[in-house]
């Protein structure tokens, strides 16, 4: 995960100011620090539930009140960057405003710009479409979680529609029941709503989501990793029966390994055709400090795309490796200080070869962008070419896609500095608002 800290410039536009009776962001500000003084209740038990509970309830109405700034947020800052692209001198429209406004939210929230999106939308239903279950979220009777899943549910309807939904929920069908709902039942009864509202809807809610079967894997650290199948649901039993039967008959003929461990290598070997328990030959990027190494520390080596090993595992695999011959060393220079990798320059205008691949490494094959957890797909200058930004190690940068259209954004400026003792990069967004990040640091 990058390391970032927010900072907000003193150069900062000018905002209008607050109508009366509106929080101002000092007072916010002095209201969270205030709760770092909140501790138990010094006498019963049940105080301090009724604490929790109160906490609780102050939690959803932040997150109430933050989802009715998020929406004229919204609405301002799409005018003025439409504004933008209409009067720009220099002929570069830029993106869509958008994932512009997605992307700056999503830094504002510590979250990717992808989740910042997704917030600004559900901000924006909750407030035109979906009143009555934000006054319930104001009150505190529902969480944040509770409110973005009626938010999802109702994504398909017309306004219209959503808002009848919306009135249902909390004065007809689910008055009084709604708010003590669990999720999965709160769930149902949504999906019950939006079928009466408009069946049509819930027929292309239905096709839609069978259209987006996917695959998809995370790694979980710990030499695991998470493969998430979504199918059609007619296929569901068929897969599920045939990795039960495969792990009833191993059970039976004396294979030591649990069920769960059948299925999971069974679902590999027959995905690949490989055994999952024969070793094979891997061409495998190990990040490892000499000092570990040798033996001299125990500091855990890195495996891009793969994450953080034990330093025993890595000297297993190196070892193994080199028993078979089959192993290329290269070195890497970081400074002992802060595990940041050391510059190289060349002249051409695209990274690419040992540079992008250094870059790639030092970035941790993850977008620069603060909280951003999406994959590397490009490598692009921090200051552009056309500001005469060299295409070297410093202001070389991996960004996913969207970050790299986003920090085209009119009024949009990144730049490399030093803080700290290594290399940063700030970004000043079209809001008036500064950000700096720096990537995490190698094994030294």
């Amino acid at each position: 995960m990058i390391e970032t800290q927010a900072r907000c410039w003193d150069a900062a536009p000018s905002e209008p100011a607050a109508p009366e009776g509106a929080w101002t962001t000092p007072e916010l500000s002095a209201l969270a620090a205030s709760l770092a003084d909140v501790g138990p209740a010094p006498s019963r038990t049940a105080d301090c539930l009724a604490q929790v509970e109160a906490l609780e309830a102050l939690k959803a109405a932040a997150a109430a009140a933050q989802a009715r700034v998020t929406a004229a947020y919204a609405v301002r800052e799409r005018a003025r960057l439409e504004g933008l692209r209409s009067t720009d001198a220099g002929g570069r429209r830029g993106p869509a405003p958008e994932p512009v406004i997605g992307c700056q939210l999503g830094l504002a929230r510590r979250e990717s710009p992808a989740r910042g999106r997704f917030l600004v939308g559900a901000s924006t239903a909750l407030v035109e479409d979906l009143p009555q279950t934000l006054a319930a979220l104001t009150r505190g009777e529902l969480t944040e979680e509770r409110a973005l899943l009626i938010v999802r549910e109702t994504d398909d309807l017309a306004r219209e529609d959503r808002t009848r939904v919306d009135d249902d929920l909390w004065s007809g069908t689910g008055a009084g029941c709604a708010a003590a709902l669990g999720t999965d039942q709160l769930r149902e009864l949504v999906r019950r709503l939006v079928t009466a509202a408009d069946s049509e809807a819930a027929t292309r809610r239905a096709s839609r989501a069978r259209a987006r079967r996917h695959v998809a894997g995370r790694l979980l650290g710990d030499g695991t990793g998470r493969i998430t199948a979504v199918v059609r649901s007619e296929h569901y039993g068929p897969v599920m029966k045939a990795l039960q039967e495969a792990a009833s008959a191993a059970r039976l003929a004396g294979d030591p390994r649990t069920a769960d461990q059948v299925r999971a290598d069974v679902l590999v070997e027959r995905v690949t055709g490989l055994d999952p328990q024969a070793p094979r030959r891997i061409d495998l990027r190990l990040v490892l400090s000499l000092a570990s190494l040798w033996g001299e520390c125990e500091d855990p080596g890195w495996v891009p795309g793969s994450g953080h090993l034990p330093v025993e595992v890595c000297r297993q695999l190196l070892g193994e490796a080199f028993e078979q011959h089959a192993v290329t060393v290269r070195r890497l220079f970081a400074l002992p200080d802060d595990g940041q990798l050391v510059a190289m320059e060349r002249p051409s205008r695209c990274f690419d070869g040992l540079l992008a691949e250094m870059i790639r490494l030092r970035d941790g094959e993850t977008c620069r962008t603060p909280w951003c957890d999406a994959p590397i797909r490009q490598l692009d200058h921090v200051v552009p070419r056309r500001e005469r930004g060299p295409t070297s190690f410093e202001n070389g940068q991996g960004l996913c896609e969207t970050c790299n259209q986003v920090k085209e954004a009119p009024g949009w400026t990144s730049w490399v500095g030093f803080a700290g003792g290594g290399p940063e990069i700030g970004a000043f967004t079209s809001s008036g608002r500064a950000y700096y990040g720096k990537p995490p640091p190698l094994p030294v």
